[in-house]
């Protein structure tokens, strides 16, 4: 007769030897034997690991959508707000954020994970997490040893899209494309020796996080639900989780780029950058907090936080997200329109920034937002409207679109001590904006010179038709033909002296647009213009 196996012990045997193994791992694999072990064991092991506090389960189902899985290692002990560390090298978390950003689909959530199919035919989703698996989750206080090694023919695989991709990460300007969003340059080096030249160490980027950013990022409503459901905060910060900065300004940011470091995102904030308008929806009416970083995290800080001010107005018309943006007017929980966050930027300005002209620009509109909104520059006691912003940086197909929505063709660059300003007039006769060092270029279409030339002077011909004035003078006396000729703009020019522009007006120095451009010895083509002298 053959040797009976271990599965043939008695339940209370059986129980007794789980209970006497002393590593997660070991559990894990007596579990996986046969079906008889898997139903004794594997509850003993989410206690197990609760006990010791190991919460790799709870971010195992948040990011796979495994209703059953969380609920029994909650129901083990699990501390719903338990905080993962993990350290990624950059290119690492580079890649798996723009990953993340990229599964996000708007308005969509991916499918739940119940009823998925294990290694066990028709078992329940209540199974095992890759406990084989230590990339990741680590958690300093744990006396769990783990294996560097992963057996994948184990693991469970669950029928979630998000299955196939790495424990890590299942799946966030704004550009300032952004998505609203832009790559944030905090990182945390986690090696205090220098490298070998021969080994380079990687760049480590340090991520926190908990089960419910991880829920919330991938539009897993159940899973929110339950863990909120256990207690689990609604606002609590994160770091690193996604690449989200917030707009500070285009302008400012191609001319004096920040070094932010990273904001502390909330769960709120993970679903509106990755585009889950229903998750967020969902945080919302469970009572969380519509600002984008934890009130917590600027009361417990000794050092400055970036952040204040960034509501879930800001991003959800960042996104584009119009539904987002109705719950949070329908039911009153955001009512400032035209609400600033530290930068002085609105949710109409995120909107423009990110190009959502046929969805959130006109809802805000519709709303009340204003189109006026100034933008704190980098200059002292300075700031810029929207049409400024994008008459300087030579986005003209959006000043177009700023004129025709009401834009104040009068106001552009402010001095906020004496009120004079440039004019947006004056900005479209500039050289436009060019990146300085470290800054990344607005995403604007690729035009000819000649078809960028074309759009400045169709943008002029319609601020003068908007009632710019071709005379307007700034702080200094010049006036937009005067700013043309020191810029050398000639199409510029060409629209300013078809409109009507005046060679002869003298600047407060009593110099002509001819003598300015003499004086500058810059190599514009006097031909240009100086037929039109008398």
């Amino acid at each position: 007769m053959a040797p009976r196996g271990i599965g043939a012990l008695p339940l209370e045997l059986l129980v007794f030897v789980i209970e006497n193994l002393d590593s997660v791992r070991d559990i894990s694999a007596l579990t996986r034997t046969n079906r008889r072990i898997y139903s004794a064991s594997n509850p003993l092991l989410y206690r197990y690991a609760a006990r010791h506090g190991d919460a790799r389960p709870l971010a195992w189902a948040a990011t796979r959508n495994l209703v059953g899985t969380l609920r029994m290692a909650l129901a083990a002990g699990a501390d719903p707000d338990h905080e993962f560390l993990d350290a990624l090298p950059r290119e690492t978390w580079e890649k798996e954020t723009a990953a993340a950003r990229d599964g996000a689909n708007p308005g969509t959530a991916t499918p739940t994970g119940d009823g998925a199919v294990n290694n066990f035919k028709d078992a329940p989703d209540d199974h095992m997490w890759d406990v084989d698996t230590d990339r990741g989750w680590t958690d300093s206080a744990s006396d769990v040893k783990w294996s560097s090694e992963a057996d994948r023919s184990d693991i469970d695989h669950a029928s979630s899209p998000h299955t196939a991709q790495s424990l890590t990460i299942s799946t966030s300007d704004y550009s300032s494309a952004h998505h609203p969003l832009s790559s944030s340059d905090g990182d945390y080096d986690m090696f205090s020796e220098e490298a070998e030249p021969s080994q380079p160490k990687p760049r480590m980027i340090l991520r926190r996080y908990r089960a419910m950013h991880l829920a919330a990022r991938d539009g897993h409503d159940a899973i929110v639900s339950l863990l909120a459901d256990y207690g689990a905060s609604l606002d609590v910060p994160s770091q690193n989780l996604c690449d989200c900065v917030p707009l500070y300004g285009l302008l400012n940011a191609t001319e004096q780029p920040e070094d932010l470091p990273p904001l502390k995102w909330s769960p709120l904030h993970h679903a509106l950058c990755h585009a889950r308008p229903e998750t967020a929806k969902l945080l919302l009416s469970r009572g969380a907090s519509y600002m984008m970083v934890p009130e917590s995290v600027f009361s417990s800080s000794l050092e400055r936080e970036h952040g204040r001010g960034l509501t879930a107005l800001h991003y959800a018309a960042g996104m584009g997200l119009t539904d987002v943006v109705r719950y949070l007017v329908d039911n009153k929980i955001q009512t400032e329109i035209d609400a600033q966050d530290e930068w002085t930027t609105t949710p109409f300005y995120y909107a423009y920034a990110n190009r959502h002209w046929e969805s959130t620009v006109p809802l805000l509109l519709e709303l009340g937002a204003n189109v006026e909104c100034e933008i704190k520059m980098y200059i002292p006691y300075t700031a810029i409207t929207p049409l400024g912003e994008a008459c300087r940086l030579g986005d003209f197909e959006e000043a177009d679109r700023l004129i025709d929505l009401g834009g104040d063709v009068k106001r552009g660059f402010i001095a906020l001590t004496n009120g004079g300003c440039l004019t947006p007039l004056h900005m479209c006769c500039m050289r436009s904006a060019q990146p300085v060092a470290g800054a990344r270029p607005r995403k604007r279409a690729v035009l000819s010179e000649e078809e960028f030339g074309i759009a400045r002077m169709r943008t002029i011909e319609k601020l003068i038709a908007h009632g710019a004035q071709i005379d307007a003078r700034d702080c200094f006396g010049s006036t937009p033909l005067m700013a043309a000729v020191q810029a050398c703009n000639v199409p510029a020019l060409r629209a300013l002296l078809k409109a009507g522009a005046e060679l002869k007006e003298h600047d407060t120095a009593s110099r002509t647009a001819l003598m300015q451009e003499i004086r500058a010895a810059q190599s514009l083509p006097v031909a240009a213009f100086s037929s039109h002298e008398t």
